[in-house]
């Protein structure tokens, strides 16, 4: 299962039901009974009457159970012919194979030699890791692309909103640019003007945008895995994409503006 070994030991075939009772321990578990101790060599019990006791041999990784969004919990591991309480039995096992090739080709090969240890052994549910950590997403990746899709809409509409009432704003404003360049005005610093006062409203709307949607991440948390909800690049990227769309509709209608012969722009008003 590739799960990292960080100390000690792992279980060897030295460990039967004849040798010392052994067990490997996760991290969390370690974290939680041994802080800043070396578990390894400490022992371990879950009996109260008549207790069983395990020697920790080794610390491994945590693993998730279910799902990649499960939190780590302590676990503790013993070989499968030392169980922890007499009373278990025998319960479904899962075999987990490793293959060089498509994992598909090797179950025809996996119930051939099943059935040559053991005839009347059942063989259901076979499938693909991938397969198994795909089923676990499915629910959360839907809700993701539904999510994703609500807000490439909004942000389309977003941009296409900005654009409109900037420019719409700018083109109300073609006769105060007209009697700006009438009086002498450089069309370069009547488009500089006109530029700096929209990017100050954009820059007013994104902040408290970016407040907002930062005060309302907890509700994506539970969502998202390995990546955080406060995501600094969603962070930067979506702001800067409706600066420049509030860029280019500050600066194509205000350099359309300055175009404009300025006695005819006075005539018009």
């Amino acid at each position: 299962m590739s799960i990292p070994l960080f100390k000690g030991r792992e279980f060897t075939r030295r460990d039967s039901l004849k040798g010392p009772r052994v067990a490997v321990i996760n991290e969390a578990l370690a974290r939680k009974l041994f802080p800043n101790e070396d578990p390894i060599g400490k022992r371990i019990a879950f009996e109260k009457d008549a207790p069983k006791w395990y020697e920790i041999v080794g610390i491994v990784g945590n693993i998730k159970h279910r799902g990649l969004d499960a939190r780590d919990r302590a676990e503790l591991y013993v070989p499968y012919r030392q169980p922890l309480f007499d009373s278990w039995t025998v319960r479904p096992m899962y075999l987990a194979v490793r293959t060089t090739t498509d994992p598909l080709d090797a179950v025809a090969a996996v119930r051939r030699e099943v059935n040559r240890l053991d005839p009347d052994q059942p063989i259901s549910d076979v499938r693909t890791m991938d397969e198994r950590i795909t089923r676990s997403l499915t629910g959360r990746r839907f809700s993701t692309l539904l999510l994703g899709l609500f807000a490439s809409l909004a942000l389309t509409l977003a941009a296409v909103g900005i654009y409109g009432i900037v420019a719409c704003s700018v083109t109300q404003r073609t006769h105060e640019i007209g009697v700006r360049v009438a009086l002498g005005a450089q069309r370069g610093d009547v488009v500089a003007m006109v530029v700096r006062q929209g990017m100050a409203l954009t820059a007013i709307g994104t902040l408290a945008g970016v407040t907002v949607a930062l005060a309302l991440v907890r509700v994506m948390s539970g969502l998202l895995f390995g990546v955080s909800a406060a995501d600094p690049i969603t962070f930067i990227s979506i702001p800067m994409l409706l600066a420049i769309v509030s860029l280019v509709a500050c600066y194509v209608p205000a350099r359309r503006a300055t175009r404009v012969d300025p006695m005819r722009a006075l005539r018009s008003e």
